[in-house]
Formats: C-alpha cells, structure tokens, sequence
C-alpha cells in the first residue's frame, strides 16, 4: 500500500455505537461525574467540620452531670452549632440540585444530538443539507482526493478500514470514503488540542473486469458494518413541514408581485408586440384586443395571411411527389366550393397532416397552399402556444379557432405539431407537460369536440414525429388524412433538380440534362432541401472561379460538401507529399479491390482518386433502390471491406510505420461487427435486440468483446488473403492513380479481371461458439455470501447492479456439448499419438506409462 494511505483512521480504536434504523455513527458522551476531583475536594473541609461537631455534641453531654453551671453555655453552643449544621445541609442540597440540573442537561443535549443525527441520516434533509454546503467534510458529502489503485482498496479491505463505500454507472465506477484528522484546535478555556475528523472520497482507479466477487466476498467479512451507497438514489421521502409551506408561500407571493410590477412596467412596449397580426379588417365586428399585457398573453401568435395575398410560392415550386399535390389541391377545391359538394353527401376532411423527414418539403407545401388557395391563411408554430404561465396554450388555441371562424372558409397551419400535440402521460422533459396537454384538449375540442362546427375550417399539420403524436389527435374525425412527405425517387430528384436549376446558367440544355441525371442518380436517399443546396453550392462555387457556367467539377465538389466529405478550403491545399500520396494509391487501389471480390450490386463503386486528404476512402458509390434486406454474409462482407486501408498498409509499410490514414478503418469494422452481434440477431450471441453496448449487463460484456475479436479476426485475415491473390491488380491501380490521380470503375474491373492471381491458404471461418466458451459461461454475478453488508437500493431497486442475488443456472445446449466432446476426444486423441511416438523411440525407457503398455 501506498505511503499516503497510512494516515487513514482506523474505525477500531475508538468506543462507538449505531443506531439501528438510520446506522448513524454516535459518540458517547461521559455522564457520570463520580471520578471529578475537584468536587470531592471542595466537600472536605465540611466533612471535618461535622466530624468535630459531633464530638463537641458528646463533650457537652459528659460534661453536664459534673457542671450544672456550664449548662447555658452548652445550650447556646449547640443552638449555634445546629444553625450551622441547617445552614451547611442547605448547601449541600444546592450543590445536589445544581448536579441533578446538570445532568438534566447534558442529557438534554444528548437528546438533542442524537435527533439531529437522526434528521441529517434522513434522504431528504440529507440531500437539503448537501445542497447548502451543511454536511461539507462528513461522510455524506466527503471531500474529493487523490486516486487510488485497486491493489490499496484491497489493501484496506483486508485491514478492516472500509466503512462507507459508493458505486454508480452500474458499478463501473467505486469511490472509497476515509476518515482523517483535520489539523489539531486549540480550547479556548483550558489550552488544550482537540482533533477534527473530516472525511474524504477516493476513486479506486483501474479496476479489473472480474474484480467484484473479491470485493463482495471482503465486503461480507468485514469486522465492522459497511455501508454500500449507491450516489445516483435519488430521494423518494421529501416530509412537508410548516417551515417549508411558508417559505414557499412567500416565494410565491414574492413572485406574483414582481411579475404585476414588471407588467405594468412593460405594458406600452407588450401592446405594440404581442396582439396577433390579423391583416385585413375582419367582416365580423369583434371586440378590440385588450392593450393590457396580461390581456393579450392569451391571444393567438399565428400570421395571417389574406385571400389576396401571395407568398412568391405555387405548386410548381414543389416537385417530385405529384400524388401528393394533387390530393391537396382536391382538399382545398372541395374547401373552397363545400355547397357544390355537399348535395354529392361530400364534406370537406376537417385535418391533414404531413409527416416525414426533415427537409421532404412539408412547410413548402403549406407556403404553396397559402400562395394558390386564395383563403384566408393562419400559420402557426407548435411552440407558440406554450409558454410558462397556466392556461396561455388552451387560450391562444381558442383564438387562433375564433379568428379562423371568423374569416371562414379559412386554413389554419400549424408546423411542428408534435410540440404541442405529444402524447399525454409521457416524459415531461424540460417542464411544461401539463400545460402543454391543456392546449392539447383544447386543441381535439376545436377540432371535433361538443357541438363545435369546424367544417368551414381546414386544419394542415405537419411534424417528422409521427410517432410521438397523441393517439387521439391521429383519429378520424380531427385529421381525416394522413399523408407522408417521405424521399423523392429518381424521378423525383430529377425533376426537384430542374426546378432549383431554372434560374442556373449551363454551357447547353443537353449538357444540363446529362448533369443533374447524374447528379439525380449520385443523390439516393438526399431530401428536397438537400439538393436545391448542391445547386446552390455549385453556384457559389462557379462564381468563386469566375466561370459562366456551371460545370460537372463545380456539381460534384457541391455534392462532396453536401455529404460531409468535403471541407471549406481543401482545394487550396493541393500539394501533396510523396509518401503520403503513395499511402492513399495504396488504399484506394485496396479498398477497389475488396468492392470488385465482394461486389454489391445495390451500391457500385463509381470512381476514386487521391486529390484530396481524408481518414476514409475516397470511393464514391451510386445507390440504387430495390434492395430491401441484408444478409448475414453481407454483413461479414463489409466487415471486410472496412479492414482493406488497415490491411494494406500494415503489409506494404509494416506495422511499425503505420500512420494516421487508416485509423478509422479499424472503428468501422467494429462498428459493423457490433451491429450485427447486437442488433439482427443472427449470432451465437442471441436472438435479443440491444441498442447498444450500454444495454448490457456486465457479464455478456466480455462476450460480446470476445465475438467481435472473432470477427475482427477473421475479417483481418480474409481482407490479407485476397489482397495478396490480388498483388498484382492492387499495384496496378496503385500506379495508375499515382499517374493520373483518378480512375474510374470500368478501369477497375478491366484490371481485376485480367489481374494473374496468387493462391492463398484457406482462411479459417468464424468460430463464434468457440470465441463464446473462451470468453466463459460465467460473468461477475451468480455468487451470494451472507453477511452484514448494507447496500443501499438505486432507481430499480435491489435490482440495480451490486446488490447481491441468488446463484444463477443455465442449461447448456446439446450442440455445445458435442462440440466441447469432439474437442476433448481429438485432444485425447492427439496426447495418445503423443505417447505412442515417445514409446517408439525409447521401449526401453518410457516416459509416460499408458494402458497399452500393459496390454
């Protein structure tokens, strides 16, 4: 153990005692006063003086049979000496009352520490007390110190010397808390030096994977209680007392009062900024708004927009997804005409709501509608209705209603729905839960509640969280169409492309045409919004060359920033050294050969080139649609691609002259390795879906670890194979790409194909049983020991990680015993060959006696 670990007190040396329901550490305090010196010297003299008085009471007696004269006299000395003697015991029951009161009150006192003890053990004056600094320096809110390793934690359980333990992170993380002596006080009274005791945490540092049937095991034989904390327990017992009812009450009322002073301080400025814009007089007469602020907190935010207006936006602007106009434009025919379709027994959908991904052009479409409709237009945001005072969301939903009404037939869009429209119930992240479910009702009512009419009144939503919608406001009745804005197809993209490019100047229309079908068949899976920015860029970038026209180098440079792979100002630093150049030749050629001997006909390599600097492969790929699952071999396949720049330059350069170029290809892999271990559940691991690494229980952690090594492994090993069949097709594209910088996918696939090949040993395939049964069946629970640990439940209870649980059985399959029982027969099998070659080349002298030797 570390020097400065000498210093901890031990909890041994001193008399303590518990208290059994909140295992608080009290100190005994001395009550008897028998061994007090100075009271017993101060009764001394009196004793004496009683002693003589009584021998003077029997001289007296003696002496009246002799004397009859001396009979006065001796009746006064013992009036005098009885008066005092009253006198004397009078004091002597003052200093016995005086004792008694003291005792009185140091048992009072003890009284008092006691209880207080007992209130800081408590969770919810404990967490208050922490909160103002009142518990600084004591075992509930130690003082942060140095690191220690876990060899010295071990060290101090075995030493007795652990009392208070905390652990969070499910155990990953251990604090130990000490005792020290804080620096020696001197009375004021006496001079005497008193020592403080304060406590400090110690994070135990380096802790191993396996660690913890030890410390559970040390923990249950400690000599004296332990108490195991869990510091992410949050409180669950808050006690509601008068002094805190008060205080709050004066918050409030202290808060009201502020807020009154700074309303009607901010009155003028509240009344030119907060009634909503309604444009146009409205045909009905309606009350003017209240200039008052807190009169107009409850109106309605949403613009306006009039019938005669226009928002520079038409149908035209939004291609693509024809279905989708075209429904809207029927809706909003059958709005506009609602008698003319009344005598079919037609009634004009009282909701549509838009949902999908961001960027899909849901907002554009409502601009659209707003531009062509010719209605009158309110456009709101779900976040406008909620704001921090009570009942100001269910307010401004009944205005926005009213207004609409007023105006009708009218439209009312609200964008980002799902900011007022969540489900009810849930999470309340951020505050705000219960009044946004207030605008929330108010919201159904409008739509379809009690003798309410909205028929007159179209209601347009539009959110990328569908899933998060309250079930009641998706019903029938409130929105009648459900439409998804989702990604545009080829098509689509095609012809979002040409709208953007109208006002954009190309060298011909046919050399227009043949760009953006490229840049449409380059751009699976991009948004609306995505490719009306690759044009901007484009444009942006022809006007930074002081060209005339857009050209493919301008497009595919914008396509590059759009995905991420292009940083502002790369293309000012074009020298490029040697050696870092024929590093990039040497995994671009890698990585073309891995995508030719594992192709995927759904995402083909196009071209790569070694212009630009960057942690991945500069491989471009074009995307098509139709491929609507992956398989396992898929799965190992790209495993394997992502090993090629790690691979290649461990065996052209060596593994000590690596570089930073292939860092990522190694956190790739594991990336894949790790989704297919976790999540498809086509493994030996399980048929259980895990988010992530963090959903794991400690003890599949290591199994899990050990199957993607297996897979790591294997791909390692597969990429260097075929990278070696392939010698002379890598060096090849590797000189071509130092030549020219670029090459295409034709190119490639001319070379590989007519590339001579090297045959290579077979690789040996994925063991994932055998990684399995390596990594052991057993974690760090399945052991319980009993004891007088005390550990305190987290947010799940006893359940939480550490709390010690029954020992776990699990049945193993016939599969693994067949494959443990071939492993063991050829093991046997291959000590007796063993043995027998021995035997053969000394009969005389065996070294190992077998059972044939006897036969």
């Amino acid at each position: 153990m570390n020097s400065y670990l000498s210093k901890p007190i031990a909890f041994i040396e001193a008399p303590t005692i518990f208290c059994s329901s909140s295992k608080t550490l009290l100190i005994k305090f001395p009550y008897s006063f028998s061994g007090n010196k100075s009271f017993k010297n101060s009764f001394k003299p009196k004793l004496t003086f009683i002693k003589r008085k009584n021998l003077t009471i029997t001289a007296s007696n003696a002496s009246t049979s002799s004397s009859s004269s001396d009979s006065a006299v001796a009746s006064n000395a013992v009036e005098e000496e009885d008066a005092e003697s009253i006198q004397l015991f009078e004091k002597l029951k003052d200093a016995e009352r005086q004792r008694i009161n003291k005792l009185e009150e140091l048992e009072r006192k003890a009284d008092l520490q006691l209880e207080r003890q007992l209130v800081m053990a408590s969770c919810w004056s404990r967490a208050l007390l922490t909160m103002r600094g009142k518990l600084k320096g004591t075992e509930w809110d130690p003082e942060s110190s140095h690191r220690i390793d876990f060899s010295d934690f071990m060290g101090l359980l075995n030493a007795n010397n652990v009392q208070f333990m905390e652990y969070s992170n499910y155990g990953q993380t251990i604090s130990v808390i000490l005792p020290y002596y804080k620096d020696r006080k001197m009375d004021r009274g006496g001079g005497s030096s008193k020592n403080e005791i304060i406590f400090r945490r110690h994070v135990v540092d380096r802790m191993p994977i396996d660690c913890w049937n030890d410390v559970w095991k040390k923990l249950h034989e400690q000599i004296v209680n332990v108490d195991v904390l869990n510091v992410d327990t949050v409180p669950a017992e808050v006690y509601s007392t008068i002094a805190t009812a008060v205080i709050w009450s004066m918050r409030l009322a202290l808060s009201i009062a502020l807020y009154l002073w700074i309303d009607n301080l901010m009155r003028p400025i509240y009344a030119k900024l907060i009634p909503c814009d309604l444009g146009a007089p409205s045909k009905k007469i309606r009350e003017p708004l209240k200039r008052r602020a807190l009169g107009s907190l409850g109106k309605s935010r949403a613009k306006f927009i009039s019938a005669e207006e226009r928002t520079g936006v038409t149908f035209d602007d939004f291609a693509g997804q024809e279905y989708i106009k075209r429904e809207l434009q029927e809706i909003v025919r059958i709005l506009k005409n609602e008698d003319e379709f009344q005598n079919k027994g037609i009634y004009c959908p009282k909701g549509v709501l838009l949902h999908g991904p961001p960027g899909t052009g849901k907002t554009l479409l409502a601009k659209a509608i707003a531009g062509e409709a010719g209605l009158p237009f309110f456009a709101a945001n779900g976040t406008d209705f909620v704001e921090m005072f009570v009942g100001v969301a269910a307010s401004r939903v009944k205005d926005l209603f009213a207004n609409a009404r007023s105006f009708a037939p009218s439209i009312i869009f609200i964008d980002e729905i799902d900011a007022i429209g969540s489900k009810r119930g849930g999470p309340d992240i951020g505050g705000g839960g219960a009044e946004r479910e207030q605008g929330l009702l108010q919201i159904l009512t409008e739509m379809d509640g009690f003798k309410v009419s909205t028929s007159q009144v179209l209601v347009i939503g539009a959110t990328n969280r569908l899933d998060i919608l309250d079930p009641a406001l998706l019903r029938k009745g409130r929105f009648d169409k459900i439409i998804r804005v989702g990604l545009p197809s080829k098509d689509g993209r095609l012809a979002i492309l040409k709208v953007h490019a109208r006002n954009k100047f190309f060298r011909s229309e046919e050399e227009k045409e043949a760009l953006l079908e490229e840049v449409a068949v380059l751009t699976e899976d991009f948004t609306g919004a995505e490719l009306q920015n690759i044009l901007n860029e484009a444009g942006i970038l022809t006007a930074r060359k002081d060209l005339d026209y857009i050209g493919r180098e301008e497009l595919l440079e914008a396509l590059k920033r759009q995905k991420g792979t292009f940083e502002t100002g790369q293309e000012d630093s074009t020298e490029i050294p040697e050696e870092l150049k024929l590093r990039l030749a040497y995994r671009e050629a890698a990585v073309a050969v891995l995508a030719c001997y594992f192709p995927d006909p759904y995402r083909p390599f196009t071209e790569t080139d070694i212009k630009s600097i960057h942690s991945q492969p500069n491989m471009r790929y074009a995307e098509f649609s139709g491929k609507v699952f992956l398989r396992k071999s898929d799965y190992i396949n790209s495993i394997v691609r992502a090993c090629a720049p790690r691979v290649i330059e461990e065996e052209m350069f060596g593994v000590d002259n690596m570089c930073w170029i292939s860092a990522k290809a190694t956190l790739e892999a594991s990336r894949v390795a790790e989704f297919l271990i976790l999540q498809t559940g086509m493994t030996a691991f399980g048929k259980a879906f895990y988010r992530n690494q963090n959903d794991l229980v400690p003890n599949l952690a290591a199994k899990l670890e050990a199957l993607r090594d297996e897979y790591i492994r294997f791909s390692v090993e597969k990429c260097a194979s075929v990278l070696r069949e392939f010698h002379s097709a890598v060096e090849t594209i590797t000189d071509i790409l130092l030549e020219k910088g670029e090459i295409k996918a034709e190119e490639i696939w001319d070379i590989y194909n007519r590339a001579p090949r090297i045959s290579q040993p077979t690789v040996n395939p994925v063991d994932e049983y055998g990684a399995l049964i390596y990594a052991g069946r057993w974690g760090i629970h399945g052991i319980t020991c009993p004891g007088r640990a005390t550990f305190a439940p987290g947010n799940a209870g006893f359940a939480t990680f550490g709390a010690p649980r029954p020992m776990e059985t699990r049945t193993i399959s016939d599969e693994t015993w067949k494959l443990i029982d071939n492993i063991w027969d050829k093991r046997v099998e291959e000590i007796k060959a063993e043995a027998s070659m021995e035997v053969e080349e000394d009969k005389e002298k065996p070294q190992l006696l077998m059972a044939s030797h006897f036969l």
